[in-house]
């Protein structure tokens, strides 16, 4: 769908700076507009907004704009009528339109008003007709492309980018063919996605899996409180978080009751189906571990050896500078100096404790995912197997019967750091010694 008067095709290309906060509930505190006839800029309209509610600390270290600049500036209602006359009969272009018009339709709702045009997003055309760049992110994309960017993350200098970008890409697309196809794509289920998938979502402790149209996870995450991690994910403003915006068509959670086991299921989660907006680290060949040795006096000492894949050792490196650099590191922290002596001893001991499992076969109980539910994690060997649920007591006291519960994971030295990690710093219902149990 493509406005033209006279024979003239307008756009109001827009940059909105905003309070932040939960989502649905943000304000706008500036605004840029520039009307475009293909060509050159007929009109525009620049103004900081009070939007009668704080700025979030992170987004006035973002942008500049803080609450005091913004005491005696119009509010939303005395500009809203500048605003829809000079974005009458055009696309609305911005980059991640999404959210600049999110917030738009937000202002006017409060209003009584549905605005409502077409819009057009540069970074959905810029990747259509400038594929393989590094970055979209509007900064990264105009410094690639020789577009000078001033003001950056204020509203007239991030539009005016836009303004020069989206002229770049219009002689790219000199058919408008691309114009055309992704201004027809802006269909009305679009205008409340958002809105619906944050109402289809529970204040749960879990994973959540973001899929993009064609049903594919493209990102995998674990929080306390669901609902609001994808209030964050929706209104945030990362590189990251505009990258899900653009891309989000639905949502799923699955509950794991607490923390502990929502952080096991998400890294085992993301090493299976590797989303595009996860970091997952490359497979790392491990050939260096720090094993711990004795001499024939029993006096401790560690020391960096080539990695066999029979041996247990405290932790295995991908190269021999970070396994030197991690001795290093731990010499030092626990005062190990390089001779062999019962001094030693007891500081090495003091740096095993510390990376180990209070024991070497014992299970973690905490709560479950209803009232009536417990979770089971299985450490065997000092070694973590997987977890499970359960909810009578019998069935923990069965080493056979709790092991039918667990869902078991591929041995990964990661799960352990993980777990070590988290239980010296968080407490959890019970750790039992499953060699006490009969």
């Amino acid at each position: 769908m493509e406005i033209e008067i006279n024979n003239i095709a307008l756009y109001s290309i827009v940059d909105v700076e905003t309070t932040g906060g939960k989502f649905n509930e943000e304000g706008i505190t500036e605004i840029a507009i520039y009307k475009f006839d293909g060509n050159k800029i007929i009109d525009q309209f620049i103004s900081l907004i009070n939007p009668e509610i704080p700025i979030q600390p992170f987004v006035q270290q973002l942008t500049g704009i803080n609450n005091k600049m913004l005491i005696n500036a119009p509010k939303f209602f005395q500009v809203a009528r500048r605003i829809l006359e000079i974005t009458e009969n055009t696309v609305l272009v911005a980059h991640n339109s999404s959210f600049d018009y999110r917030m738009l339709r937000i202002e006017f709702k409060r209003l009584g008003f549905d605005f409502s045009i077409p819009q057009l997003c540069t970074v959905r055309m810029s990747k259509k007709l400038i594929p393989n760049m590094k970055s979209y992110k509007l900064g990264n994309l105009v410094k690639s492309l020789g577009i000078p960017i001033s003001n950056r993350h204020r509203a007239s200098g991030d539009a005016l980018a836009t303004t020069e970008l989206f002229k770049l890409l219009l002689i790219k697309d000199q058919n408008k063919e691309i114009v055309n196809e992704l201004i027809k794509n802006n269909d009305s289920k679009f205008k409340n996605k958002f809105l619906n998938i944050i109402e289809d979502l529970k204040n749960i402790t879990g994973v959540y899996y973001i899929y993009n149209k064609d049903g594919i996870i493209i990102y995998i995450g674990k929080s306390k409180n669901i609902k609001n991690r994808m209030n964050q994910h929706l209104t945030g403003l990362t590189k990251k978080s505009l990258n899900i915006q653009l891309e989000i068509n639905s949502v799923s959670c699955e509950s794991c009751g607490n923390e502990l086991i929502a952080l096991l299921k998400e890294s085992e989660e993301i090493k299976i189906h590797k989303p595009k907006f996860n970091k997952v680290l490359k497979k790392e060949i491990l050939k260096f571990g720090l094993e711990l040795c004795k001499d024939s006096k029993s006096l401790h000492f560690l020391r960096v050896s080539h990695y066999v894949e029979s041996y247990n050792y405290i932790e295995i490196f991908s190269s021999l500078k970070k396994a030197n650099n991690r001795l290093s590191f731990i010499n030092t922290k626990y005062n190990i100096d390089g001779q062999k002596s019962l001094k030693n001893n007891i500081n090495i001991n003091n740096f095993i404790k510390d990376t180990s499992y209070p024991y070497p076969n014992m299970i973690i109980i905490d709560k479950g995912r209803s009232s009536d539910e417990k979770s089971v994690i299985l450490i065997k060997n000092s070694k973590y197997i997987g977890f499970g649920y359960f909810s009578l007591n019998y069935q923990i006291t069965n080493l056979s019967i709790l092991e039918s519960l667990i869902n078991q994971v591929k041995e990964n030295n990661s799960y352990d750091r993980l777990i070590i990690n988290y239980l010296k710093k968080h407490k959890v219902e019970k750790i039992i010694n499953t060699e006490m149990i009969k």
